[in-house]
């Protein structure tokens, strides 16, 4: 009986079982070598819808900038409220020339009373336009006499720190956008279908042209059949995919009908009905 490969249930697997497999399948046909399998023109296509479906396994949920853009957040919420609220306390210091310097800079900082409350973009505008304030030498001056131009700093640099953060957050939801619009199930059968023409082919060479590479890889691959349809909890079957069209025409050797092909006597003699030599 001449060796086949065996069929089963794929559209039972899982993606990430669907994937496994189309991965193991190519390191199969790496190893023996898509020239002895006489499928060179399949295998860049099934490589490309492997690596496809491969990226939809795991698909991001969430961003690795988001906790950069909290902890900036967090950071520039606080010195907002720290200048503010300081500054606020000292309208009714009894130091004169840190009550003058409250006196100056709250009329200007009340506006912002509350902005960590606000969206992230609003948020962002406003501590630009908060800090727009201390551009001014005499708003500079008054923060320096009441200890809080160190926190104006700290806002500074974390407001920029924020920018950088959700500018990188962007980026990714770009890239998450372009994965997040394939979908799974057309992946899973694009790399099916692509694998059941290169199954035909081998087949079909298996019949009129084996070699000792497409033994092995029929062994290989029956081996894989078996591990995955148990996984998928599927049968496998010894036919071979029917053709469809537009699939790799087969050899010219092959014969036109199943005629010759090997098949079991339903006889009580047990002996095979074995192809005339070609």
């Amino acid at each position: 009986m001449v060796a086949q490969i065996r069929t089963f249930g794929m559209t039972k697997m899982t993606v990430g079982s669907c994937s496994n497999f189309h991965k193991d399948v190519l390191a199969c046909i790496e190893t023996a070598t898509p020239a002895a399998l006489h499928v060179e023109s399949q295998v860049g296509a099934y490589q490309e819808a492997s690596g496809l479906l491969a990226s939809v396994v795991n698909r991001d949920r969430a961003f690795v900038a988001t906790k950069s853009m909290e902890s900036a957040d967090r950071e520039r919420d606080n010195a907002a409220g720290v200048v503010i609220n300081v500054t606020y306390d000292f309208l009714s210091s009894p130091v004169e020339a840190k009550r003058t310097a409250a006196e100056l800079l709250y009329p200007k900082l009340s506006p912002y009373k509350g902005i960590g409350r606000h969206e992230y973009t609003k948020e962002t505008a406003e501590i630009d336009g908060m800090l727009k304030v201390f551009d001014d030498e005499a708003c500079a001056s008054a923060a320096e006499t009441m200890g809080i131009d160190l926190d104006v700093e700290a806002l500074r640099l974390a407001n920029e720190a924020f920018k950088k953060a959700f500018k990188e957050k962007t980026l990714e939801a770009s890239e998450y956008e372009d994965i997040s619009e394939l979908d799974s199930k057309k992946l899973m059968n694009d790399a099916n279908e692509i694998y059941e023409e290169i199954v035909r082919t081998v087949n079909a060479y298996a019949i009129v042209q084996t070699s000792d590479e497409i033994e092995q890889f029929i062994k290989e691959v029956n081996g894989l059949v078996a591990t995955y349809s148990d996984i998928a909890g599927s049968e496998t079957s010894t036919d071979a995919p029917e053709p469809t069209p537009g699939t790799p025409e087969t050899p010219d050797e092959t014969p036109d009908d199943d005629s010759d092909r090997p098949t079991v006597d339903d006889g009580d003699d047990g002996e095979e009905n074995l192809p005339p030599v070609q």
